[in-house]
């Protein structure tokens, strides 16, 4: 498929396959809610437990901000070099900026920016700074191609039609037959970066589900599989940087639950019901860990 690059497209509406420059608040607003919708990994992965459906489209048709996101959206702005207009506020914290500091915060996201506390710009410039000097994560986030772009696709779905999915890519990698094409995502964590935490991490947050949607929208809009790398970085300091991969086993989990959350979604968007947790009286045992306990019998 030859990918669509169009840009200037604030407020567009889309209803082609293909590779868009888009503002970030036009992606999250969906610019397929014409044609129904379109499925992104963050709601596809509260389509399955532990959350549900209902919760899904909830928080789909009624996003909400959250101010301790802004440090994480600062920081992919710096170390990208896309996305939203940073106003630094000068003071210690919110307290001490006072009025004229909630004022500039207030204005700064009316007009989609953000406004960051001198402290909290700092750690993010710092963070920037640990991400390039590594030279893996560096080297993924300047392959050629470019920041913050999104693909808009059809997936195909077992047993029915194909539902639109879209996604916004932290680094696109140009189809370039002689380079290695690898996705890059940027994840700022408070995790540790062990072996052991990494996999929590990525389970919990449904991470190997986006990976798995995103190279399924490049090959439906490029025609090839890239690779696809998380950039973790801590958020304290010394702001440590590490570069994760799934393996072949986590993928194909990945896959499989995906193909769940597809379905599901097509049938929830066709008959426009939206289920919660059901309306039975839940019987519940002990969790697995405490059965695994050694005085659990005591």
């Amino acid at each position: 498929m030859t990918a669509v690059v169009v840009s200037s497209l604030a407020g567009r509406l889309l209803d082609e396959p293909g590779r868009y420059d888009l503002p970030e608040a036009d992606y999250h607003r969906d610019p397929l809610r014409h044609l129904g919708g379109s499925a992104s990994s963050t709601t596809l992965r509260k389509m399955l437990p532990p959350s549900c459906p209902a919760l899904a489209r909830h928080a789909q048709l009624h996003p909400q901000h959250k101010s301790a996101y802004d440090l994480g959206t600062v920081t992919h702005a710096l170390t990208l070099g896309a996305g939203r207009p940073i106003v630094e506020v000068q003071a210690r914290d919110w307290t001490e900026a006072g009025a004229a500091g909630r004022t500039a915060k207030r204005e700064a996201r009316a007009r989609g920016a953000v406004a960051m506390l001198s402290k909290e710009l700092a750690a993010a410039r710092a963070m920037r700074d640990a991400v390039h000097a590594d030279a893996e994560a560096h080297a993924v986030l300047t392959l050629p191609g470019a920041p913050e772009q999104t693909l808009i696709w059809r997936e195909d779905v077992e047993g029915g039609d194909p539902v639109w999915c879209r996604a916004m890519l932290d680094r696109w990698p140009e189809p370039t037959p002689d380079l290695d094409l690898i996705v890059g995502d940027l994840k700022k964590t408070a995790k540790g970066l062990d072996r052991d935490s990494l996999q929590r991490t990525v389970w919990q947050y449904g991470y190997h589900l986006q990976e798995d949607l995103y190279r399924r929208g490049y090959h439906a809009v490029h025609g090839v599989w890239p690779e696809f790398s998380f950039i973790f970085v801590t958020d304290e300091a010394p702001h440590l940087v590490r570069v994760v991969q799934v393996d072949a086993e986590l993928r194909a989990i990945a896959r499989r639950q995906n193909d769940e959350a597809l379905a599901l979604w097509r049938t929830c968007l066709a008959a426009d019901t939206w289920p919660g947790y059901g309306s039975d009286i839940a019987v519940i045992g002990p969790p697995s860990w405490a059965r695994n306990r050694e005085d659990y019998y005591r």
